[in-house]
């Protein structure tokens, strides 16, 4: 780019000549304190000269060799920068023709030489001065231009200021709390009349059909409707459209924008409800805000005067981004402190159930002790109570172990062919104690034909057997409990319904979530953990079933239907494996290895009422020591066992040779699937939950002996 002189009183005059006596004439004459002469000697030269500086005025000779005057002022005027600069023809001789073409060609004047300096000083004075006002107005021009956009450079900073500055405060004020309701307001508050003259926020949640609307009104909006506020906008204008519109946005999950029907959005004069307003909308917009599990939230916008600017766009997108961020934290914060209070609800029932057993428990253990020995009414009953309350913990447990497996996704699933029929007789026998103990009346309709599923028997009847106990628990005495079976398109369906409780419409969508229950009375009449359902649905979607409930509300009774993919072949049933009797006086030596005395004690108790001759140790190296001291046919032992844990005595003990006869049984509380998968390594034969069912133990000892000493070789879970 050239560089020009910016001194403002310095003009340069450009002289073309090929005469080296004229260009000093020609200096002597024009050049002067305010002005300067720069003189070339060809066309050539004079077009490299003036694209490196800028003349007020060029002198051009006619008669030039290599280029002549005409064909360097045609080549000037081709030039942007010189197609305005005055061109005065300097020539000997000027004929009317010549004339002609120079003028024709932009030349301002012609001169003859020799040159009349007064003359010739006037003409040039002439275009100087106006190349001064020029430059002088371009120089205001440029000034102006600095100015302007100093200015809109101001303009915009202030603006992104104030944008930067009101997105802070809507920030600061939309964290401040994390109460949905809260949220709400302030994101109405912040964005009328900032954003819109008409702010609504309308909210769906829980799968409901109905929108709960919130709304603000700007000034002039309010005039025209004439409200003082206690109005909702239903009693305004009618909604039906406005709720369409926000339906779509929220399923679409994208901004509806509404402008050259903005006004029948509301409907208004459309009925008798609604009354034309003495102000119309230029833009309706709906924002989707929220999109939280079962709930969902659009954020509509009412502006009268709409301009197009794309940074009110802009700032309107920002403001919808962080009402949305604030408004789904609410959310997710009530959700999370709602499952915290129904965690610690859980928690406060779990301490109550299992409170209530030790309370019989150990009043049968007082009546134990201060009972005659030789009274056997009192030692039967005492008996039966303490059976009766620990099976009653073992299903806790036993549910609480399952919610954990579920979690973790370690629940093995022994699949095989089974009859829909033979699943719901096993459920149908498991919960009718529960009926016949609240007087109520049962059905069993069961579809004719052979409906198979592919699945776990023992699952299966768990799932089912959890929803007749829940109909039970939730229907008063003499109530009505219904189950019915049906085979339709590929699907297995039973349906359990009940004429209790019910439940209510906002619980619904949560009855099968973990720590769920309708009702927290601190009578708890109907006892239980509630995650019967729980444990019921993931059991069915480990088949690759669904399950669901309905109910018309308190009162009302209850539903609840599964579908399992299913066929209509018939599958053999499986076979029961047979029960071994009880064999007393076996004369055969256990050996019992827990490091709690009572549980040993108590143990050996029971086997020697079983007629076997019982040894006890209490660590693990001490069994090791006395087992090879009496050599036992059966080792029944605990695993985490002092010093040398029960893993570690079974490898000792299947390490020997003179133990390859005995029979390792191991009763812990560890039961997950990789303890049992630990305890077959090691080479223990059958792994028992605490607390063992007793009759099971007696009956897989009873066996090995009956085999003549040989260990079994399948795993043992224990009965239900």
């Amino acid at each position: 780019m050239a560089t020009f002189d910016t001194c403002e009183g310095t003009v340069k005059i450009l002289v073309v000549d090929d005469l080296p006596s004229q260009h000093v004439v020609l200096r002597t004459v024009l050049e002067g304190p305010d002005q300067e002469v720069v003189t070339v000697s060809s066309g050539r030269q004079a077009l490299k000269a003036v694209l490196q500086q800028e003349f007020a005025v060029i002198l051009l000779d006619v008669n030039m060799p290599d280029m002549d005057g005409f064909e360097t002022a045609s080549m000037l005027r081709s030039y942007r920068r010189t197609a305005s600069t005055p061109i005065i023809f300097v020539t000997a001789y000027a004929d009317d023709a010549e004339m002609a073409k120079g003028y024709s060609l932009g030349a301002v004047d012609y001169i003859t030489s020799p040159v009349v300096p007064q003359i010739l000083g006037a003409k040039v004075r002439v275009f100087v001065q106006m190349f001064r006002m020029n430059r002088e107005l371009r120089a205001r021009a440029a000034e102006r231009e600095e100015l302007a956009r100093a200015e809109a450079q101001r303009a915009s900073a202030d603006e992104a200021r104030q944008r930067a500055d009101f997105l802070a405060q809507v920030s600061h004020s939309l964290t401040r709390s994390l109460d949905v309701e809260t949220t709400l307001v302030r994101t109405l508050e912040s964005s009328v009349p900032a954003l819109a003259d008409l702010a609504c926020v309308c909210l769906a949640s829980g799968g409901e059909q109905t929108l709960q609307t919130t709304l603000r009104f700007g000034t002039a909006v309010r005039a025209s409707i004439d409200t003082t506020g206690d109005q909702s906008l239903d009693e305004i204008v009618p909604l039906e459209q406005f709720f369409n519109l926000a339906r779509q946005a929220m399923d679409r999950g994208e901004t509806l924008v509404c402008r050259d029907d903005a006004n029948s959005v509301f409907g208004w004069a459309a009925s008798g409800k609604g009354r034309q307003l003495a102000i119309e909308f230029d833009e309706i917009t709906f924002h989707p805000l929220l999109h939280v599990s079962e709930s969902r939230a659009i954020l509509a916008f009412g502006v009268v005067c709409h301009d197009d600017d794309h940074r009110r766009a802009a700032l309107v997108k920002e403001f919808v981004s962080r009402a949305s961020i604030a408004l789904e934290n609410a959310f997710l914060f009530s959700a999370l402190r709602d499952e915290d209070r129904r965690k610690n609800e859980f928690l406060a029932m779990l301490a109550h159930e299992l409170r209530d057993p030790l309370a019989p428990i150990s009043n049968a253990v007082s009546v134990m002790k201060n009972a005659e020995p030789s009274n056997a009414n009192v030692m039967a009953w005492a008996t039966q109570t303490i059976g009766n309350q620990v099976d009653h913990m073992v299903r806790i447990v036993d549910d609480l172990l399952d919610v954990s497996r579920i979690a973790r996704g370690t629940v093995a699933l022994r699949r095989e062919p089974t009859h829909l029929r033979a699943v719901v007789e096993r459920a149908v026998e498991t919960s009718r104690p529960h009926f016949a103990a609240r007087s109520q009346t049962f059905v069993c309709e069961q579809h004719r034909g052979d409906v198979v599923v592919e699945g776990d028997v023992v699952r299966l009847t768990q799932a089912v057997a959890n929803l007749l106990n829940n109909a039970s628990k939730f229907t008063p005495p003499g109530g009505h409990i219904s189950l019915s079976t049906s085979f339709s398109n590929g699907s297995a369906v039973v349906s359990v319904t009940d004429d209790g409780e019910g439940i209510e419409a906002k619980l619904i969508p949560r009855v099968f979530d973990l720590f769920t229950q309708g009702d927290s009375a601190l009578d708890r009449a109907q006892g239980g953990l509630g995650i019967g359902l729980t444990l019921a649905r993931h059991l069915v979607e480990l088949h690759g079933g669904s399950i669901r409930c309905w109910s018309g509300g308190r009162g009302k009774g209850a539903n609840f239907v599964v579908e399992l993919p299913a066929t209509c072949e018939i599958a053999d049933p499986a076979p029961v494996a047979a029960v071994l009797p009880l064999r007393r006086k076996q004369h055969a030596k256990v050996l019992v290895v827990d490091d709690s005395v009572a549980s040993t004690d108590s143990l050996k108790i029971f086997l020697e009422m079983h007629g076997y001759e019982v040894h006890c140790a209490y660590d693990g190296v001490c069994a090791l020591a006395l087992a090879r001291e009496i050599m036992p046919q059966v080792l029944v032992l605990d695993i985490g066992l002092p010093g040398m844990n029960g893993y570690e005595v079974a490898k000792a003990i299947r390490a020997e040779d003179s133990f390859r006869g005995c029979l390792l049984i191991a009763v812990s509380g560890y039961g997950q699937d990789d303890d049992r998968r630990n305890s077959k390594s090691v080479g223990i034969d059958h792994h028992l939950i605490k607390p063992a069912n007793l009759t099971s133990l007696v009956e897989l000892i009873s066996g090995h002996l009956m085999r003549g000493g040989s260990p079994g070789s399948e795993e043992q879970e224990q009965p239900a």
